[in-house]
């Protein structure tokens, strides 16, 4: 008899568990955003990127995500928005710096093999305007670890662009392209 007991107790507890995680996971469901709001990537303390290319890293994300043709409206925060509607879903993309590599061209170009790369990893978070709550938080880096002479170093930012659309479309948060009118 006890034996029985402890097997339904078990089969109950493992019941509920499942139920749970399963409710979870519905409520956590990812959805397609229409708008973009990019606000501007900032600079992990102690980390030496150059403070005057934070603004072409915010832009190059924004120009990747208007480029990608996935969403109504990418602005920049703090720029007048191009939509009005509270119940379009917006998804706001914050960025920090958390490393860089300045990596040396001459290097690239000279001895390849990755020698000389130039790397910038971004903390990037994912932020439901309507909510407030962080909807993802990832990781993302950008590198040119060769190109024509060498490659240029502000290949890395379209590297962390790139790599932010794919975490997008990998997650859902990017729909299919839109066809825009002529």
């Amino acid at each position: 008899m006890k034996v029985y007991r402890s097997l339904i107790i078990t089969v109950f507890v493992c019941l509920l568990t499942a139920v749970s995680v399963f409710a979870q996971s519905a409520t956590t469901e990812k959805k397609t955003y229409q708008n973009i709001v990019v606000e501007k990537f900032t600079i992990r303390e102690g980390v030496e990127f150059p403070a005057d290319k934070i603004d072409s890293l915010t832009k190059s994300v924004q120009n990747t995500l208007t480029k990608s043709n996935r969403f109504q409206h990418v602005d920049l925060a703090g720029e007048a928005p191009t939509t009005e509607s509270a119940d379009v879903p917006t998804l706001k993309i914050t960025g920090e710096v958390i490393k860089y590599v300045k990596g040396n061209r001459a290097a690239r170009y000279v001895v390849g093999l990755g020698v000389g790369a130039t790397k910038i990893i971004t903390d990037v978070k994912f932020i439901d305007v309507k909510t407030g709550e962080v909807v993802h938080q990832q990781t993302v880096d950008g590198d040119v670890t060769w190109g024509f002479f060498g490659g240029s170093s502000d290949d890395a930012k379209s590297g962390v662009a790139d790599e932010i659309i794919r975490v997008m479309k990998k997650n859902k948060f990017a729909g299919d392209k839109i066809k825009k009118a002529k």
